[in-house]
């Protein structure tokens, strides 16, 4: 048998191979457009929407004044330039505003939040109001940590560490259901203190004001929070701060012992690093689950951007807020880390929670 391609068949091989070149060209040139075409539709995303920066606490203090910082800011390193919004959301400690952006909030880079940053922990020692995963926010990027206390009202029976661990005393907070009550239940239970908190106050501003009032001794806030607000009452001393929730002295504050420093039991020592820990967050930005990948680059890239930027840098100072960032990947290693804590220290935080 001849199996010999006969003259006039010679070209169909030709032709399979010329099908073939222009079946792999389409396919190539689409792999190469559908990136860009994404891109560019990205790239246009924002153009004429607007951006919501949900604040967790109410008007006044750090999470108020470095959300509206970045509203006036972040939309010129945004492709399309949006408009950018901040509204408070207060209540249970920052939980309603983390409720808010994990459930009812579209899932597509237009809502934000400076979110509490005890968020993470909140769900670790299993708070009943939270209906959320810490580990699905995304993470944009932090503006700084912080680093809070314990202070008392200079007219209060509290004055010296002694006092605070001799005598009971009342203290302002915003719910039951949050980290600092956790942390005010570790002090009686490990140090021996008897700190009564009493919920209800949204915010620092009402905590200060509330042991003014004398209806508390004093209060629980970030350093920063206080140094904002009641910086004239920081120096004529009416504010007394004396215990730093903290793993190290800041060094704003050189001569307050830190919690840790005031228990000697080697797991008490665990549970409070971890109920400090949270400081660590700061005041970050983060936004809802689900936000597609390249959009959440670009709001990571324009995060990045406006620190860099001469006219927010200056407004910072300005305004006395200080800066210690950290980037957006950072930021969502050090939640998934705070998950990575041992059954047995867990549980006895959960305990505190109850």
């Amino acid at each position: 048998m001849d199996c010999r391609v006969k003259p006039g068949n010679d070209k169909l091989p030709s032709m399979s191979r010329r099908l073939a070149f222009l079946a792999a060209l389409t396919v190539l040139s689409q792999s190469v457009l559908l990136p860009s075409w994404a891109a560019a539709q990205d790239d246009s995303f924002y153009r004429g929407k607007t951006i919501t920066i949900i604040i967790p606490i109410g008007p006044g203090g750090a999470y108020d004044a470095y959300a509206r910082l970045i509203a006036r800011h972040l939309s010129r390193h945004l492709p399309g330039s949006p408009t950018i919004i901040a509204r408070n959301m207060p209540g249970a400690g920052g939980v309603i505003a983390s409720n808010y952006l994990y459930n009812s909030a579209p899932q597509d880079g237009t809502t934000l939040a400076i979110i509490t940053s005890s968020f993470a922990n909140e769900q670790l020692s299993e708070n009943p109001q939270i209906k959320y995963d810490a580990q699905k926010f995304l993470a944009i990027g932090r503006l700084l940590d912080t680093t809070s206390v314990l202070f008392f009202w200079h007219a209060s029976p509290i004055k010296t560490l002694e006092d605070m661990l001799t005598k009971p005393a009342t203290i302002a907070i915003s719910s039951i259901h949050e980290v600092p009550a956790y942390r005010l239940r570790a002090m009686n239970k490990f140090i021996g203190t008897s700190l009564k908190p009493i919920p209800g106050y949204p915010a620092a501003r009402d905590y200060v004001l509330a042991s003014e009032r004398g209806e508390t001794d004093g209060g629980t806030s970030t350093f920063i929070g206080l140094s904002q607000l009641f910086s004239t009452y920081l120096k004529e001393k009416k504010l007394n701060i004396l215990v730093q929730f903290a793993i190290g002295r800041d060094p704003d504050m050189p001569d307050v012992p830190t919690v840790i420093e005031l228990v000697k039991d080697s797991e008490a020592k665990q549970i409070f690093r971890q109920l400090v820990s949270n400081d660590e967050i700061g005041r970050a930005l983060f936004t809802t689950p689900n936000v597609p990948a390249s959009r959440l680059v670009m709001l990571r890239s324009a995060f990045q951007a406006m620190l860099a930027d001469p006219e927010f840098v200056a407004e910072a100072r300005q305004l006395k807020l200080p800066l210690a960032p950290k980037s957006g990947e950072e930021m969502q290693k050090l939640v998934a880390d705070m998950f990575a804590i041992s059954p047995e220290a867990l549980a006895k935080i959960r305990e505190l929670s109850k």
